[in-house]
């Protein structure tokens, strides 16, 4: 059940037939590296780590806990390290090659290597003629492009092949939602509100449709109900502040801006919003303050935008990327700086400073674990000493 769950890309549920499994007594090998796969899928780092570990812990072959920890690496975006083993696990039979297409597709997608991704998601389909995940990762990509009459296609085609996989459902009702066809987005973000996982992105979604049709009732409504389900999603915590800031409630906007900010401090759209509401507070000191930092982000996204074409046209200039990764870790999603200085070491794995923005980066995360403490630790001696610089890390 387990494996029927993974093939229809579901991997929650995947993940609770294994917990049955183990309470009826099936603590296997298998089992452990079968929650290694399950667990790359949702994509959560402390959880993959703590699964191959677990698997390590069974006794599972060392070359099997390699095999898992590449596949992270190669998720994760970390090409410099998994990229030189892509031949060989797919050349190796005993191993699940469309798993390994997948977390390669995944960090290709990660450093915006398209033409590497295209490769593998059409490997994928001529293997794999029923798995909707090509599908969906084409479309994925043709979004990205603005090809969005190509990106509509792959997602009608990701849904049919399964229709209960709700990422190319919400996927193709923000494409919906973004092309102004607010009436067709509706019922896709209605059913993707079903699945908690995707709670919070979904009733952000369909709140902004509703208002869109004229039924800004039901838009409040929508975001109040899922909030409980969705207290630490900061798009739902910014979409409600918004909501309580067009409507003069200032106190409630700017709670629930604060909170989103305190998540994601890079939202620089509800920093904002935050700044006026301070400012119909009354609270001038904090909304001046808080404007001087809309200042600061505006100015860093708008030279982050520049860098972005300037890395277009020439793909291989390291300087340009290593500012880009830069100003990403300060001034967008951190997890995109990382994936971009890692990109950086791909073309040369001795760049003092893009190992010591990443030991930086490391050694300020919260909660520390083995895993940040062990990154950390790596690209300080590699910071330190270029002659020393291996590609990858541990």
């Amino acid at each position: 059940m387990a494996r029927h769950s993974l093939a229809a890309q579901q991997p929650a549920t995947a993940l609770q037939w294994l917990q049955v499994a183990e309470w009826l007594g099936a603590r296997r090998i298998d089992t452990a590296l079968l929650r290694c796969q399950a667990s790359r899928r949702q994509g959560v780092p402390e959880q993959i780590q703590a699964a191959i570990a677990d698997a390590a812990a069974r006794g599972a072959e060392p070359r099997l806990i390699e095999r898992e920890q590449i596949l992270f690496q190669a998720q994760s975006g970390e090409m410099a390290a998994a990229g030189p083993h892509l031949s060989r696990l797919l050349r190796d039979t005993t191993g699940d090659n469309l798993d390994v297409c997948a977390s390669y597709v995944i960090g290709y997608l990660r450093n915006q290597r398209y033409r590497e991704a295209g490769t593998l998601v059409d490997a994928l389909m001529k293997d794999a003629p029923n798995d909707p995940f090509p599908w969906y990762v084409r479309g994925r990509v043709s979004a990205l492009q603005q090809l969005l009459p190509n990106a509509e296609a792959d997602f009608l085609e990701a849904i049919r092949r399964s229709p209960d996989w709700v990422e190319p459902v919400i996927s193709l009702a923000e494409l919906y939602a973004e092309t102004h066809r607010q009436r067709e987005a509706i019922p896709l973000f209605e059913q993707a509100l079903r699945t908690p996982a995707m709670a919070g992105r979904a009733a952000v979604g369909l709140s902004e449709c509703l208002k869109a049709v004229g039924d800004p009732a039901r838009a409040r409504t929508v975001l109040t109900e899922t909030r409980p389900l969705a207290e630490s999603d900061a798009l739902l915590l910014i979409a409600l502040g918004r909501m309580d800031f067009e409507e003069g409630r200032m106190a409630e906007a700017a709670e629930s801006l604060q909170k989103a900010l305190d998540i994601r401090p890079w939202a620089d759209d509800a920093l904002f919003t935050l700044a006026q509401c301070q400012r119909q507070l009354g609270q001038e000191e904090q909304a001046a303050a808080t404007f001087a930092k809309v200042e600061e982000f505006r100015g860093a996204l708008a030279e982050l935008r520049q860098l972005e074409d300037q890395i277009a046209a020439t793909p291989n200039d390291e300087a340009t990327r290593l500012r880009s990764g830069e100003l990403m870790l300060r001034y967008r999603d951190p997890q995109d700086g990382v994936v971009a200085l890692q990109a950086v070491l791909d073309l040369n794995p001795a760049c003092r400073p893009a190992h010591a923005l990443l030991a930086e980066y490391f050694s300020r995360l919260q909660p520390a674990t083995d895993v940040t403490r062990r990154q950390a630790e790596f690209h300080r001696q590699r910071s330190q000493d270029s002659a020393s610089a291996q590609p990858g890390s541990p």
